[in-house]
């Protein structure tokens, strides 16, 4: 004879048999002891660990940005970015001067009509070409037309000069 839960329905075991309760109550003891007496017993629950983790601030407070919040330029220090950018024609060394980023050196100065990424020319190009052929590294050529190294070698590249080991590699 099988028992009703508290729903009022028999339980059936997976051959359609009614199940006895107390047998029901009995097997989820033995389970209740073995999970006392295993070896997980002792280790804290998984879910209890993630939601005490979640609950944690992800940095300590010394590991914590100390970013501070950007600042605005006024207008004569604008004008004054602006000529430094005139004499050093370096978006970087700007920035650095300033204190802000690159980004917004070059905002600063797009806005006032200034082209900060400067590209170099077909008569550069040449120029650089020809240097190059001659001997000259692309460091020097760089320094001497007002681009990064790195500028010069991918124009040389675009043009399909052969780009020579650097010295000493």
């Amino acid at each position: 004879m099988s028992e009703d839960t508290a729903d009022g329905c028999a339980r059936r075991s997976k051959n359609g048999r009614p199940v006895m309760i107390s047998h029901v109550r009995s097997v989820v003891f033995s389970v209740d002891l073995l999970h006392a007496y295993s070896k997980q017993s002792g280790k804290p629950d998984v879910a209890a660990q993630v939601a005490s983790a979640a609950a944690q601030p992800r940095r300590s407070p010394a590991m914590r940005s100390t970013a501070k919040p950007a600042r605005r330029l006024r207008g004569a220090e604008i004008d004054d970015l602006v000529a430094c950018y005139e004499t050093t024609r370096s978006v970087n060394a700007v920035a650095r001067q300033f204190r802000i980023s690159r980004q917004t050196v070059a905002k600063h100065l797009s806005a006032r009509g200034i082209e900060a990424v400067r590209r170099m020319t077909a008569t550069d190009l040449a120029a650089a070409v020809e240097q190059y052929g001659v001997g000259d590294s692309a460091a020097r050529i760089g320094r001497r037309l007002g681009f990064d190294t790195q500028t010069v070698l991918n124009g040389l590249r675009t043009v399909g000069t052969p780009i020579r080991p650097r010295n000493g590699h």
